[in-house]
């Protein structure tokens, strides 16, 4: 779902946020007063800011991303505090640049209380050119309406998707593992589920087995949204670009590229 150039509402509840929307902003000019401002706000006068050819301040990038997401109307009575942010300089962002805020969203956890949750966001801040100039992640806490359940298909490494991927298994999954025992370890960012295999069969998933993992796969958000977005599976081109990795047992993990496979093709049934 995309919304360009406009606002998106008047203000979004947590369940009003699904993984893997995605919005673009409408574009923002950079001008000198703009230097001259953010100059005398942040004391930063290093002589990379001045002359002609001077590059805006960093903060500067993450400060108009944080101004054009606030213009696609999230930031409404629901929302309750920015909770982090992983921000990453790109490009130089210079005078006469045009620049606006594409928005994806990575994760939408409820919280123990059940009254609110998190939702996480990726940001990108592209010139007109196509260039990246700064990117990276923020997360805010957000009221809820209710309490309620909430779809597990896209909540990469919780333990509702872990069941979730187990049961949607094609059966060659218990052909390929027939005489394996151990346990597949699914990561995404800080979140993991443990899918436990003996012989072919998947009997039990948790948060953590008693012995860990024989070996883990570890993606980010963006990674796992990929992944069950593409219009073909795209495990190996991932796993071969580094974009998808290992812990663990890296023989076994080798082994089992096949099984993955048809995991990754489960998890993709589900989203």
């Amino acid at each position: 779902m995309t919304a360009a150039h406009a606002p998106v509402d008047t203000g979004r509840w947590f369940e009003d946020f699904a993984v893997g929307e995605r919005f673009t902003s409408a574009p923002r000019s950079v001008t000198a007063d703009d230097l001259a401002a953010f100059t005398r706000l942040s004391g930063d006068d290093h002589p990379l800011h001045v002359g002609p050819d001077a590059m805006l301040q960093g903060p500067f990038g993450i400060a108009v991303a944080m101004g054009l997401l606030q213009s696609l109307g999230f930031h409404g009575e629901a929302v309750q505090g920015l909770l982090d942010t992983h921000w990453t300089y790109r490009a130089p962002i210079r005078v006469g640049d045009v620049v606006h805020l594409e928005l994806t969203v990575l994760r939408v956890r409820r919280t123990r209380s059940g009254t609110r949750g998190t939702v996480t966001r990726h940001m990108r801040l592209v010139g007109d050119d196509g260039v990246t100039r700064q990117e990276g992640t923020t997360t805010a806490l957000v009221a809820a309406r209710g309490s309620g359940p909430d779809d597990d298909g896209r909540a990469f490494g919780s333990l509702g998707w872990g069941r979730a991927v187990a049961a949607a298994l094609d059966p060659e999954v218990a052909t390929l593992l027939e005489t394996w025992d151990g346990t597949i370890g699914l990561r995404c960012d800080d979140d993991e589920v443990h899918l436990r295999v003996y012989r072919g069969a998947v009997i039990d998933v948790s948060r953590r087995a008693p012995h860990g993992a024989t070996f883990t796969l570890v993606a980010d958000a963006l990674t796992w949204l990929e992944l069950v977005e593409a219009p073909d599976n795209p495990f190996l081109r991932l796993a071969m670009t580094g974009r998808l990795s290992a812990t663990g047992d890296g023989y076994e993990y080798l082994r089992l590229t096949r099984a993955l496979h048809l995991v990754v093709d489960a998890a993709r049934a589900i989203a």
